[in-house]
């Protein structure tokens, strides 16, 4: 049994040109002690999902479909007391920019310990701080930044005590939103580091969500890539960096330099993310995509399951498609 399984799940917005889902049908799962990740353009949805998950939705946002199931218990059934018990005790959450998620007039002590009291019952201040040093030496910080207010960190320390916050109660899933975003990549591969090494010391499991796709492969157990609020394509880091089999996520690919391979002309992809309020007929991805098809223009792509993920796709749903893709040089 997976962890977490999210089976259709749709979230709705509301506009002033009318109401539009930003997650429209995305299934994925998430297994023990593995770290998934979400990828894609801005605005594709990923941290739209994650917070749906959390249930950190704000504003017109509300989950209108679906199905969100963690150790088998139906999230979306529970009232907000009852979610209150999974919430930081079993799933817990990293959200981008470090400084705006820290309490600027309270000290790191005093916002470590909060978490603690808060679902931690009878526990005292002296082991609650003790605690709070302890999560402090996990993300290699020194104890005596306990005393000190947010703005007199870095931005690479003021994640780490996010992350230290996020591991307080020892929770089994954390969902990990951008959490390098802003930092030099020498911080980004610190913090990088220590979310590998903390996962593999306490066996969480870890929902990574980021626009980097070549950070995701080189963490992630499976990765999912999202375009316009649906699932495209999911595989085994091993299957992608082989050869991705949706054109999007290959379009991503080929948008990032290799360190290590032969100089390469890089390629972006033409056009722009469709409107939501009136998504295009068929696959959303089709008027960017040099292989569609004239199917593509009328029907919405099969999800075709393989060994190693599932592919969203016209391509590799019939015989004829891909006859015809053979015939135009595709």
């Amino acid at each position: 049994m997976s962890l977490l399984e999210v089976r259709d799940l749709q979230i709705e917005y509301s506009s002033a040109r009318g109401p539009f889902n930003a997650v429209d049908g995305v299934t994925f799962s998430l297994e023990r002690g593995e770290i998934f990740g979400l990828a894609g353009e801005s605005g594709c949805g990923k941290s739209t999902t994650a917070y749906g998950i959390g249930r950190l939705l704000r504003g017109s946002a509300r989950v209108v479909g679906g199905s969100i199931r963690f150790d088998d218990v139906e999230l979306t059934g529970l009232s907000d007391a009852q979610f209150d018990t999974y919430r930081w005790a079993r799933i817990s959450i990293v959200l981008q920019s470090a400084m705006n998620n820290l309490n600027p007039v309270m000290k790191v002590k005093d916002q470590l310990t909060d978490a603690i009291f808060a679902h931690r019952k009878g526990v005292s201040r002296a082991d609650a701080l003790r605690q709070a040093a302890e999560l402090m030496e996990l993300v290699d910080l020194p104890k005596d930044r306990l005393e000190r207010f947010p703005h007199e960190l870095s931005g690479g320390m003021r994640q780490r005590v996010v992350i230290a916050m996020a591991l307080a109660l020892r929770p089994e899933l954390i969902i990990m939103d951008e959490p390098t975003t802003a930092l030099d990549v020498i911080t980004q591969k610190g913090i990088i580091d220590k979310i590998i090494e903390l996962k593999r010391t306490f066996g969480f499991s870890v929902l990574f969500i980021t626009h980097d796709l070549p950070l995701m492969l080189e963490i992630c157990d499976r990765v999912g890539v999202m375009y316009a609020g649906q699932m495209a394509e999911i595989a085994t880091r091993e299957r992608m960096l082989a050869g991705a089999r949706h054109p999007y996520t290959q379009g991503l690919l080929r948008s990032f330099p290799s360190l290590t391979g032969p100089r390469v002309r890089l390629a972006g992809i033409p056009g722009s993310t469709p409107d939501l309020v009136a998504p295009p007929q068929g696959c959303r991805f089709r008027d960017r995509c040099p292989h569609a098809l004239s199917v593509c223009g009328s029907e919405a792509p099969p999800v075709r399951s393989e060994a190693d993920g599932i592919v969203s796709c016209h391509l590799y749903a019939k015989e004829e498609n891909r006859h015809e893709a053979a015939a135009a040089g595709r």
